[in-house]
């Protein structure tokens, strides 16, 4: 996948979708509101552009529960509406990011869930990026949400489609109130993508494709045994 280049500072724009746009952007949701439903006990949140509404052909339907959970409490309740799992991942972005297990069900569809609690911050990135919760979609199956893009554009829903504007430090504190997260979380995220523009670096610090006869616990053991930085990160308890 090519990675998108931030957009330039003074960025501002109003996008119209088409009839395409809407077509699949609502195929989408016809595919993401079930499962959310079946997930509902465990808070679910649908994230990314699905969640904000600036679809495009690429876009996946990407799900985070929030806190810790057993793989089969999920496996279980996708396996209700006919989802068996075709991967295991884990992944930890950073050796200070918590470390989290990914279940992809489809080439469109992944569930994530932290495999060690989230610092606040790790958990304000989903509202920073725009998420929807069950009783979001309850109310409305297309409801989308405020939220940053990984062009570092944050993206306000309209009724024909979307106004669009490049997030800086100076306008921070003002859209840090409007998605309801720290500024510092977005100051954070600034840093982060513009580095990566920067100096062209996308790769994450690690990520591991289970074995099937492997479980998530039986990795994270490993990785605590054998990795100091991740081992210092799974020590550091903290709640959302």
């Amino acid at each position: 996948m090519v990675r998108e280049k931030i957009a330039h500072e003074y960025l501002e724009n109003e996008q119209e979708y088409d009839k395409n746009h809407w077509e699949l952007f609502r195929n989408l949701r016809s595919i993401a509101v079930p499962i959310l439903e079946v997930l509902k006990a465990f808070s679910p949140l649908l994230h990314g552009s699905i969640a904000r509404g600036d679809i495009t052909q690429n876009s996946d339907i990407d799900i985070i529960i929030p806190h810790q959970i057993q793989e089969f409490q999920i496996t279980m309740a996708m396996n209700s509406i006919n989802y068996e799992p075709t991967e295991r991942w884990v992944v930890q972005a950073t050796p200070l990011s918590a470390i989290k297990g990914v279940l992809v069900f489809s080439p469109i569809i992944s569930i994530t869930f932290p495999l060690i609690p989230f610092y606040p911050r790790e958990y304000e990135f989903y509202y920073f990026g725009g998420a929807l919760t069950h009783g979001d979609l309850i109310q409305n199956k297309e409801k989308r949400t405020p939220g940053i893009n990984k062009r570092l554009l944050f993206i306000n829903p309209t009724d024909k489609g979307h106004k669009e504007y490049r997030v800086t430090e100076s306008n921070a504190h003002i859209i840090a109130k409007i998605l309801n997260i720290k500024v510092e979380t977005i100051y954070e995220r600034i840093r982060v993508l513009e580095r990566r523009d920067k100096i062209g670096r996308t790769g994450i610090f690690k990520k591991r494709l289970l074995k099937p006869s492997e479980s998530f616990g039986q990795v994270l053991k490993e990785i605590a045994s054998t990795d100091p930085a991740s081992r210092r990160r799974i020590k550091r308890k903290k709640i959302i």
